[in-house]
């Protein structure tokens, strides 16, 4: 009995040790952020995040605790075998789940959720993001675990098995007990309240507390929310949350401002150019500290620039719904991944469409990813490019899809034959990861640096497209609106909540523009749409989320599978959903703050999403 005993806890250990390894790994994959924490908290991250391994780790020993309970029914060698497929198994699938969280969390901030597996629809376009050498750093990883724990498990556990004979019948009670108290570590302790992502969170720093995190449990939370998906932000009874969105809402006033001239009444051309993963960051003219956007910067010197634009959440979908649909990110998902709710919005497209443009959607990449495909069929365009409609040699150049300087050559000679006027949307690419360009400006292979020359490439293209665009007659009638899906978390430390890291451009130039200037107005993606509307003096049709950028009241929310934030003329806060507090970025009044509409805001917002 004691040696079933032993094993039964050596199983449990052999768990709790793979959660630790694997918890080194991702301080190690980050050690760019890690390298800034003092020895308290990364000794923190394994003491006090061990609970929540425990509890992965009691998950995983229930069913062998069970099996070996049962054990007096056949043979050590039988046992052996049952336990052994077991840990197999279940080693394949969470090193496969443990690769994802190391390979996402550079470019996400977020540990894993179910929600990466919807971006593999296409294994196309998930392979093009990955290098030769990552992939092999990939399966050296996966290896890694596999392998050597593997190895471990039958060392220590295997030659038990064998030494501990048949288990007597009146002996698996206990068994069954030590099982049964599992339960303890599972739940976190015996507090009231279950084993949640608050358990091991400790720091004001969110990459503390999701380094503190098991991946696994994680995973599973994910899974958990999403299969019984509701309203993630009850604040209020859904009346009073209605009532205080209302209450600010119905204050709103208009403006008169004008950006445009419109000679007779005519319409202008209007091209709208979405930016892969450009953030404020990396522009000088709009506060960045990085001088590789030179040709932005010129262009920002005939333009109207608003630098407190902001995105609405820091995936594409997200962006792109928000940018083309009016329609902000959700914390956990778009509405672009769901074609019956999305095609109840009214998009940027249609207003063009209802005033007789020509319309068209530029991508140099398969536009099957994040569903964009189905979002842009029911923008109703007159003309979709995308990847297949490159030369192979050029479509295939970069593992994403058409570099962007072929992308805007294909718009500037389509251009050039279009019927005015004409509504045009161009969407780059490449400074999207792996950052395969075919230009070298800042030389090095850290992320930062691939991210930055990739950066520099795009922003050549764009003043090449620009430049070429301003010989032709029609730019007199055009205007020219550039901005960004999202933002990044490269180059530099900003972590995924802080304002900063959604903070990217939006520019209004082109030679309808009456005069250039700055517009500190706090606004996000959702405003754009309803801002160019009454811009053209159309009549827009609101969201209810979306607002002239001109009228006030002024604010702006980003949204991040952990929490959300909110930004006004006097605060930037962020809302952790683990810890249910606010983390304050800025803050001017010393009046203490009333969040109550933010909250309102979020709870009115995903009810809306869920009826449509």
């Amino acid at each position: 009995m004691v040696k079933k005993i032993v094993i039964f806890f050596k199983y449990f250990l052999f768990w709790l040790a793979y959660f630790w390894v694997a918890k080194l790994f991702f301080l190690l994959i980050n050690f760019n952020l890690s390298e800034q924490l003092s020895f308290p908290e990364l000794a923190n991250i394994f003491i006090i995040g061990t609970r929540m391994d425990l509890s992965m780790a009691a998950y995983l020993t229930i069913l062998p605790g069970l099996i070996i309970s049962v054990s007096f029914l056949f043979s050590s060698k039988v046992l052996n075998s049952i336990l052994s497929i077991y840990t197999i198994s279940i080693l394949l699938i969470i090193t496969f789940i443990n690769l994802l969280d190391l390979a996402l969390y550079p470019h996400w901030g977020t540990r894993v959720g179910i929600n990466a597996f919807s971006y593999f629809a296409d294994p196309k376009e998930v392979i093009a993001n990955i290098s030769f050498w990552n992939g092999v750093a990939a399966i050296l990883v996966y290896l890694f675990f596999f392998l050597v724990f593997m190895l471990i498990y039958k060392k220590f556990i295997t030659r038990s098995i064998h030494k501990s004979g048949v288990l007597k019948w009146y002996f698996s009670p206990i068994i069954l007990f030590l099982t049964a108290l599992l339960i303890i570590p599972m739940r976190g302790g015996f507090n009231v309240s279950p084993m949640n992502l608050s358990t091991v969170s400790f720091s004001d720093k969110l990459y503390v507390n999701q380094a503190s995190a098991n991946y696994l449990w994680n995973f599973f939370n994910t899974i958990e929310r999403r299969n019984s998906y509701e309203n993630p932000c009850i604040y209020f009874d859904d009346d009073v949350a209605l009532k205080i969105f209302n209450e600010v809402e119905n204050t709103r006033a208009s403006s008169n401002t004008v950006l445009l001239n419109k000679t007779n009444g005519v319409n202008p051309n209007v091209i709208l150019v979405i930016l892969e993963s450009f953030s404020n960051k990396v522009i000088s003219s709009l506060g960045g500290d990085y001088n590789v956007c030179p040709n932005i910067d010129s262009i920002c010197k005939d333009a109207v620039i608003f630098p407190s634009f902001y995105a609405s959440g820091n995936r594409s979908d997200r962006g792109i719904s928000a940018l083309l649909g009016g329609y902000p990110s959700l914390l956990e998902m778009s509405i672009m991944r769901f074609p019956d709710k999305s095609d109840k919005l009214k998009l940027m497209s249609h207003y063009f469409n209802e005033h007789n443009y020509y319309s068209s959607f530029y991508y140099g990449g398969d536009i099957d990813f994040y569903s964009m495909k189905s979002f842009v069929l029911q923008g109703k365009y007159d003309d979709v490019i995308s990847q297949p409609d490159f030369p192979k040699e050029i479509r295939n150049y970069g593992k994403w899809g058409a570099p962007d300087g072929y992308l805007f050559d294909r718009v500037l000679s389509d251009i050039k034959k279009a019927k005015e006027p004409f509504f045009t949307v161009a969407y780059t690419l490449s400074s999207h990861p792996p950052f395969d360009v075919p230009f070298t400006k800042i030389k090095g292979n850290s992320t930062d640096k691939k991210f930055l020359n990739s950066v520099a490439y795009t922003d050549s293209c764009l003043g090449a497209f620009v430049t070429e665009l301003k010989k032709l007659q029609l730019w007199q009638n055009t205007l020219l609106i550039i901005t960004a899906d999202h933002g990044a978390l490269y180059p530099g430390s900003t972590e995924i909540r802080e304002p900063a890291t959604y903070r990217i451009p939006l520019i209004f130039t082109g030679g309808v523009i009456k005069n250039p200037g700055v517009v500190n107005n706090i606004c996000g993606e959702p405003d754009l749409m309803p801002t160019l509307v009454n811009q053209l003096g159309w009549t827009h049709v609101s969201t209810r989320f979306g607002h002239d950028i001109f009228s006030t009241p002024q604010y702006a929310f980003y949204m991040h599978d952990t929490g959300w934030g909110f930004i006004t003329e006097n605060e930037e806060v962020f809302y952790n959903r683990a810890t249910s507090d606010f983390k304050i970025f800025k803050q001017k009044s010393d009046k203490k703050p009333d969040y109550n509409f933010a909250k309102a805001y979020l709870q009115v917002l995903h009810n809306d999403f869920l009826s449509r």
